[in-house]
């Protein structure tokens, strides 16, 4: 990749902003679009520098990088148009969100699966050495396994960040709300029902943490989504989250009207 093209990604990626890199893999383009070719997709999605062949196949390329933003996955593929045949490879810059999780149960292997799939940086902590392994999470960036305060301490938490905590019988809930309550997180959520919560605040306020800090708490944790299986909760964990990240209260997108006993769904458009 030439000097420019590089100065010109670490220009952005140090401004924050997303890129995409398309790489021609090999080709069977006679002019341009030769294997090494490079071009620079900014994040929203236009080419802000380098070329990979014809404008036919550069707007094929353009466009495909924008989908593999949307979604922050990298990938190989082949574009192909009138005979010609050319396999690139589209590196994706996103600036993944980090999710912290306190526990490693099977709640957590659930709340982990999906927010894989949201594209979380994920660090998990705990004291399970039979359930803290590397098996059992293998794409997760970290694995914590030790002191769960000393453990949260050494983890950077800015205001992208989201941490659920769900240790083995609740025993270190208050351990690592104590530890997180202060930080920067965008969203501390923590696993339990009325009885639980009721009993954490009471002995959270006794060791000095005061109601201002606590209401930052979502306790418990999700939005009401119904169902109970672990799978459900997840879902309802991490819609949470993300509601937070985007400043939504978790409603429904449509309108409900009753008529005649029978609800029916408008669109809204």
């Amino acid at each position: 990749m030439k000097p420019s093209l590089i100065n010109l990604a670490a220009d952005k990626l140090n401004c924050g902003e997303e890129i995409a890199l398309v790489t021609v893999i090999s080709s069977n383009l006679l002019r341009n679009g030769q294997p090494g070719a490079n071009m620079l997709v900014d994040q929203y999605g236009q080419v802000i520098g380098g070329g990979i062949g014809d404008e036919t196949l550069q707007e094929m390329a353009r466009i495909e990088a924008e989908k593999s933003m949307s979604t922050g996955l990298s990938r190989k593929l082949s574009l192909s148009y009138e005979n010609k045949q050319t396999e690139i490879f589209i590196k994706v810059f996103c600036h993944k969100e980090k999710l912290i999780i306190i526990g490693s149960g099977n709640l957590i292997l659930s709340i982990y699966q999906m927010a894989i799939h949201l594209g979380y940086r994920i660090i998990i902590v705990d004291n399970q050495p039979d359930t803290l392994t590397r098996e059992r999470f293998p794409l997760a960036e970290q694995l914590l396994l030790g002191d769960i305060a000393e453990n949260l301490g050494s983890i950077e938490i800015d205001a992208n960040t989201s941490v659920v905590i769900a240790s083995y019988h609740h025993e270190y809930d208050d351990v690592a709300i104590q530890a997180v309550i202060n930080s920067s997180a965008r969203y501390i959520g923590v696993l339990g029902n009325k009885r639980k919560v009721t009993a954490c605040f009471s002995r959270l306020n006794a060791l000095g943490v005061d109601d201002e800090l606590m209401n930052r708490v979502y306790i418990p944790v999700g939005l009401d989504l119904g169902g109970q299986k672990t799978s459900e909760i997840a879902l309802s964990v991490m819609a949470e989250i993300q509601a937070v990240k985007y400043g939504r209260e978790g409603g429904f997108l449509s309108v409900k009207h009753i008529k005649k006993g029978i609800e029916k769904r408008e669109e809204l458009f």
